[in-house]
């Protein structure tokens, strides 16, 4: 369910039908599932055939970074359980979240744009639902509909056929002052209420994403809000200056539709890219976005390229010219790199070239990203194939990013190590796995605190967490992760050098949750990388 994809501060806030009943099969057409590893997770609503709407906390892990891994929006489904005759099943091409969505501050713009790999063929169990004209607005008081495979109480059974509630909406006082009672006031642009005030009926956990759907006087049903989220489930609010504020309760909150009209439609006509994009040529060549480096990119585009090199073949990636739009967190214009399991290996903006980067896999994809203001002059990247026995001192010429068990070592091993040596390994396990790092030879120069040279392992690439230090001529007991990514990187100095470090990679199987993918460079290495 949506909710897991949350730290605990959300717990309670997110993901929010109760008090509902259950709808015949085929009445709500444009209702999909989002489902990754093929469970549920979330709802979303069908627009076009290419397009669904959903929440943008939705597409996002736990930790606030995208979601890695595959992901697919089934159409015509009724009960989860097993596969209706008139399902449709498409995986998602890519996501548009809304540039003003904040995970830190997630109750504003919580909308997010999925474009399939396909298209939807429409029937009388999958059709699209209205989006509102331009300037169109449900009064208070007009009585919607929500649905959802969502939980049927707090915290209670999520079902699995779907489920509709009817749900007044409240005017715009009503909501800001109901907001107003809660332990952390919340106002939004986006932000639009709808429920009863002494509860009983509402959206819950697992419908996150799903429609609110008004029904126009002549017939047609609307796309008025997507479900975003709720203090509790179907609480009442109006004593909750009596309550404890951990028992206090809101309306149910959705992302109202007319406010990001402009958007959705920008982003349906606009998602396009100006330069041809599609697979790159096998082996080695050249990528120059979008032209010369003289040349500005357009706004508004969406560009995906993929790269698939010989089987058994790593990737080395080399920018020589950078400048796309700057942002902390690249969430204006961007390029981003993913690979194996689709997995998040960086996500890039500004003005620097990124370090080369090393792919220990045979695949990539790119994928370029430009809004509505402001623009750069692209980049220019070349690509080429690697065999791995070829990389003894991978990471010393780029940064590395190994998907696979294998040897680690300083650069000229066994020979002296270089001085201002400055290597890093990133080392990503696969799901429900930790990483061993067992040293089979080291010698390295000694100091009391390894301020000269050291092998220095991380728990996180953005090197806030330390596991181990290392100098000396005595060999290091291994290192093991707690989580499926190790960041591992060599230093040395201006003056003394030694043979160095041999080590092995390896990853060990664990049971339950320990091992929270995410994205393997998300976050903080964004940072590192740019």
């Amino acid at each position: 369910e949506s909710f897991l994809l949350f730290p605990l501060f959300y717990l309670n806030l997110f993901t929010r039908i109760v008090g509902g009943t259950q709808v015949k099969q085929g009445s709500h057409p444009w209702q999909v599932s989002l489902k990754r590893r093929q469970k549920h997770f979330c709802g979303g609503t069908i627009v076009s055939a290419q397009w669904v709407v959903t929440a943008a906390h939705c597409i996002l892990d736990r930790y606030g970074c995208g979601i890695s891994g595959y992901l697919s929006v089934t159409a015509g489904e009724h009960d989860l359980r097993i596969r209706e005759t008139g399902e449709q099943t498409l995986p998602v091409k890519y996501v548009i979240k809304h540039p003003d969505f904040d995970p830190r501050r997630p109750m504003n713009y919580d909308i997010a744009l999925l474009k399939l790999d396909g298209a939807f063929n429409f029937s009388s169990s999958v059709l699209p639902a209205c989006l509102p004209n331009p300037g169109e607005k449900f009064e208070a008081g007009y009585i919607c509909t929500a649905c959802g495979w969502g939980r049927l109480n707090e915290n209670g059974l999520l079902p699995q056929v779907l489920h509709e509630v009817n749900l007044p909406i409240l005017n715009s006082k009503e909501c800001s002052r109901a907001l107003s009672t809660l332990k952390k006031p919340i106002h939004g642009d986006t932000v639009m209420c709808a429920g009863f005030p002494d509860g009983g009926k509402d959206a819950c956990q697992g419908d996150s994403g799903g429609p609110l759907l008004c029904r126009r006087k002549h017939g047609a049903w609307t796309l008025a809000g997507v479900i975003s989220w709720g203090m509790g489930c179907a609480r009442g609010w109006i004593s909750n200056e009596k309550k404890k504020h951990y028992n206090r309760g809101s309306p149910g909150i959705f992302t109202d539709l007319s406010a990001v009209l402009p958007w959705i439609q920008e982003n349906m006509s606009a998602a396009f890219c100006s330069v041809r994009d599609g697979k790159l040529p096998d082996g080695e060549g050249e990528l120059n976005f979008p032209g010369s480096s003289k040349q500005f990119y357009q706004n508004h585009q969406l560009c995906v390229w993929t790269l698939f090199v010989p089987e058994g073949n790593y990737i080395l990636l080399h920018f020589s010219h950078f400048d796309i739009e700057p942002e902390t967190f690249c969430d204006y214009d961007s390029l981003s790199v993913y690979s194996k399991d689709d997995r998040l290996v960086g996500k890039f903006c500004g003005g620097d070239p990124p370090l080369p980067i090393l792919i220990g896999f045979n695949s990539i994809r790119l994928k370029f990203v430009s809004d509505n203001k402001d623009y750069g002059t692209g980049f220019s990247m070349t690509y080429k194939a690697l065999t791995p026995d070829i990389l003894p001192d991978s990471g010393c010429v780029s940064l590395a990013v190994l998907f696979e068990e294998g040897v680690l070592q300083s650069m000229h091993y066994p020979e002296h190590y270089s001085n201002m040596a400055e290597c890093q390994w990133v080392i990503c396990a696969p799901e429900d796995h930790v990483i061993k790092l067992t040293y089979q030879s080291f010698e390295v120069e000694e100091s009391e605190d390894c301020s000269y040279d050291a092998v220095t392992v991380y728990e996180d690439v953005g090197k806030e967490e330390e596991i181990a230090k290392s100098c000396g001529f005595v060999l290091p007991a291994p290192v093991l992760s707690s989580s499926a990514v190790m960041l591992v990187v060599f230093h040395s100095d201006e003056t003394e050098t030694f043979g160095g470090f041999r080590a092995t990679i390896s990853f060990v199987h664990v049971t339950g949750n320990r091992s929270n993918l995410g994205n393997c460079l998300s976050g903080a290495a964004q940072g590192a990388l740019c």
